[in-house]
């Protein structure tokens, strides 16, 4: 298997990985690619996250992602702008630990505000 961020997942085969198998196959991408990134541990768990949560589908990942797609964003973009809102949501969950909030029912309602606008907003 080579995991290509533009071409959607097969959720079965995807979920069959290891862990770690996934996030080889995602630092592989980008390095066949020549995509550079700050953290490629980071980057590539980010990837994996958002990929799970889309393969799973129990959760508005998937249909965020499509919805990006149908904005304009291409695939492998539509995963980073999910994985910025995870790795924002993350890192205040980090922050502040005194948070009583449902963690994810904000993560899902801050997923589902997101549009293709707001994150090439975000970009500029």
């Amino acid at each position: 298997m080579k995991y290509d961020p533009n071409c959607d997942i097969d959720p079965n085969a995807w979920l069959a990985l290891d862990e770690s198998e996934r996030l080889d196959f995602v630092r592989e991408y980008h390095e066949r690619q020549r995509i550079r990134v700050p953290n490629d541990t980071v980057h590539a768990t980010i990837h994996v996250i958002v990929e799970n949560q889309v393969a799973l589908g129990d959760n508005p990942a998937r249909s965020v992602l499509l919805r990006l797609m149908s904005e304009g964003l291409e695939r492998h973009e539509a995963v980073h702008a999910i994985g910025s809102v995870l790795a924002e949501q993350l890192f205040n969950a980090l922050k502040d630990k005194s948070t009583e909030t449902d963690l994810n029912a904000e993560y899902w309602s801050r997923l589902n505000r997101l549009t293709a606008q707001s994150w090439r907003k975000q970009l500029s």
